[in-house]
């Protein structure tokens, strides 16, 4: 009887062989406000002070980075967009943790765990203040600078054991790019490296410790661009629209009091040695118009206006408000601005005309926009956290994916969640998810000690034409009411 071969161990299922940095240094690599100032030495408010900035004197910076922080400053419109872009797109962030054979990990999940923890909570309080940022700032911070700077940056800093101890968040406005040598082995002979040049320190931040993701690169360009920079010329000659309203609002937007004096009772009034000589008589009545006008710049709304008759006293009407009307050329203007800033008029306060439809529509993209700037601070977090749980010994990857945008409010949100709680537990009952899956689909975390395994031992019952046809959200239509009540009438449980 002739003897199987023996099958070999496939080298494709493992993948490339982990080969950890030879050299770590300990300590923040990056250059920032802090570097060469010395202990003790007071660190200075490097915020520029933008009120009372006029509008025109952005056009005169030099970048658009620069540019794009001021607005944030000084124009509402930007600073409303750019907030909501980040207060919708930072919501809960998962984490999933596969080893080698690309399986989920308890243990690799307890290893990032445990850093993540760290980063929350001191272990040493001999460190003294805890300076360290938290996931839900570092998410803030990198979600703030891909809409600035259309990049985010970070470094995984390691203390004196060469463990990771925090990760610094670095703006992309302060880094420059070089070509650099690397010997790959394949005929790739060079790559582009970053460096950074402040308080007259250069450092090459060509270190494994160092990462950085774009938003929508452009493959002619080296340096990131903004998202918004269309909206820069809109949202400045925006702004300069609205300071020529105002001065012409101040020059004649209210109603005066016009005092006039007449002068040929004036002239009956004066004195009779004025009367004679034209110089003293001039004189005269200068000095009367001048008291006059101090009287009446110095009255109260409530004060009374008692005059001899040589005066007459009557209101000097303002035209702006009955035939000025800046409506038309404003939503021109309106309009501009909110499609250079890519977000629906109504987030920006502007009420503009249009059907629920197209409300619908512009709220349905408006999220694809939001959802779209998360991807590189995914993929910046997925890769500082994979070299931080490969230095703590595991032998792994860490994908990093953000809870989907959603308009509803929570309590509205239960019927949906029964739904997929009924669709991945038949999923589990079939084998088509492992039971660390279904965990981390739930959002229920590592199963106990001890649980049994379910997966493909068909424990689920429930028959596919159970589910609800009219439990789908708006009937199949994506574009119907999509931000209204459209909770479904049934859960999708096994008793319905």
């Amino acid at each position: 009887m002739a003897k199987a071969p023996t099958k070999k161990p496939s080298t494709a299922s493992k993948g490339q062989p982990l080969t950890l940095p030879r050299k770590l240094v300990a300590g923040i690599q990056t250059v920032d406000l802090s570097t060469n100032r010395g202990i003790d030495i007071p660190l200075p408010d490097a915020a520029p002070f933008y009120f009372n900035t006029d509008i025109s004197s952005i056009r005169s910076l030099s970048d658009a980075y620069s540019a794009m922080r001021a607005l944030v400053k000084v124009s509402g419109d930007v600073s409303m967009a750019v907030t909501s872009y980040i207060r919708l797109a930072n919501t809960d962030i998962k984490f999933k943790v596969y080893d080698a054979s690309h399986q989920l990990s308890d243990n690799g999940t307890m290893v990032l765990k445990s850093f993540l923890a760290s980063l929350q909570y001191l272990n040493d309080y001999t460190y003294g203040y805890d300076d360290r940022i938290p996931m839900v700032g570092l998410s803030e911070i990198s979600l703030f600078e891909i809409m600035v700077t259309g990049a985010c940056s970070m470094e995984l800093v390691l203390d004196k054991a060469r463990m990771p101890f925090r990760l610094q968040p670095v703006s992309p406005s302060k880094l420059k790019w070089r070509i650099g040598a690397v010997d790959t082995g394949n005929g790739v002979n060079h790559k582009i490296i970053p460096w950074q040049q402040l308080q007259g320190q250069t450092v090459i931040l060509d270190v494994p410790t160092f990462f950085s993701a774009r938003l929508d690169q452009d493959v002619t360009l080296t340096y990131p661009k903004p998202p918004l920079e269309s909206a820069l010329n809109a949202a400045v000659f925006s702004a300069e629209v609205m300071q020529d309203i105002r001065r012409a609002v101040r020059r004649s937007g209210h109603s005066r009091l016009l005092v006039t004096l007449n002068t040929e009772q004036l002239v009956k009034a004066a004195p009779l040695d004025v009367r004679g000589d034209s110089s003293k008589m001039q004189e005269w009545m200068e000095s009367v118009r001048l008291s006059l006008e101090q009287q009446i710049a110095g009255l109260n709304p409530e004060s009374g206006l008692v005059v001899f008759d040589t005066v007459q006293a009557a209101y000097l009407n303002s035209e702006i408000g009955s035939s000025a009307d800046y409506s038309p050329f404003m939503d021109v203007v309106d309009g501009q601005t909110a499609t250079a800033l890519r977000t629906p008029p109504s987030i920006l306060g502007k009420r503009m005309g249009g059907s629920q439809n197209i409300s619908s529509a512009e709220s349905l993209l408006f999220i694809k926009h939001v959802e779209g700037i998360r991807k590189p601070v995914e993929s910046m977090l997925s890769r500082a956290l994979t070299l931080a749980i490969r230095l703590l010994g595991f032998e792994g990857y860490v994908t990093a994916t953000y809870d989907p945008v959603n308009l509803r409010p929570p309590d509205e949100l239960e019927a949906f969640k029964q739904m997929k709680q009924a669709r991945v537990l038949e999923l589990l009952s079939l084998g088509f998810l492992t039971d660390q899956e279904a965990a981390e689909e739930l959002g229920t975390g590592m199963r106990a000690p001890g649980a049994p395994p379910l997966s493909g031992t068909m424990f689920y019952g429930q028959s596919a034409a159970s589910m609800d046809p009219a439990a789908v959200a708006n009937g199949g239509d994506p574009a119907k009411r999509a931000l209204t009540g459209d909770a479904p009438k049934k859960a999708g449980g096994k008793s319905q």
